[in-house]
Parts: C-alpha cells; sequence; structure tokens
C-alpha cells in the first residue's frame, strides 16, 4: 500500500466511524420518538438511520478494497480506483484531498 493509498484509507475509515455515530444516534432518536413530526415505528427506525448502509461501506473498504491495494497488475489498479472513488464521495469534506480523485 503506498503512503497515499494509506491516507485514503484512514480518512474513509474516520469517515465512515462518523457515519455509523451519526446513524446510530438518528436511529435511537427515531427509535424513541424524539424526533417531533416523524412517526416511524420501531422496527423501521434502523432504516431511517442508515446504520446498514454506514456499515456496509465499512466492510466493503476493509474486506474488498484495502487487503488488494498494492497488488500487482489488474488486481491492484481496481482495488485502488475502488478506493479512490469511496474517497470521491467525500469530495469538499474537511480532509479529503483533490489530487486523490479518481
Amino acid at each position: 500500500m503506498t503512503p497515499d493509498q494509506a491516507a485514503i484509507v484512514d480518512f474513509l475509515r474516520r469517515q465512515y466511524a462518523d457515519s455509523v455515530d451519526l446513524a446510530r444516534r438518528m436511529e435511537n432518536l427515531a427509535a424513541t420518538g424524539q424526533i417531533p413530526g416523524l412517526d416511524v415505528p420501531p422496527g423501521q427506525a434502523a432504516n431511517f438511520g442508515r446504520v446498514h448502509a454506514a456499515e456496509t461501506r465499512v466492510r466493503f473498504l476493509d474486506e474488498t478494497v484495502a487487503p488488494y491495494l498494492g497488488t500487482a497488475g489488474p488486481t491492484g489498479r481496481i482495488a485502488d480506483m475502488q478506493l479512490r472513488l469511496l474517497a470521491w464521495e467525500h469530495a469538499g469534506v474537511r480532509g479529503y484531498d483533490e489530487a486523490w480523485r479518481p
């Protein structure tokens, strides 16, 4: 893994940790009826909080991208492109480096 790739992985892990935390807080607020005007049954609160989507991004990065960074050939190139595309979703966020753009 190159230093640039390591920086992107670290950046994404921080972003995803924040996303999971926010999603869990929103899920809790929705489940306990603390969001005025939002009538969400507790069983649907997880969908509202988007916990699953945030956790899925973490798994995608950790299981299918990061392990293949630095690999020779097409596998390494694909992993690098996936990494940069994941980071690009956060363009404009503090800590994002435009040099990471795919």
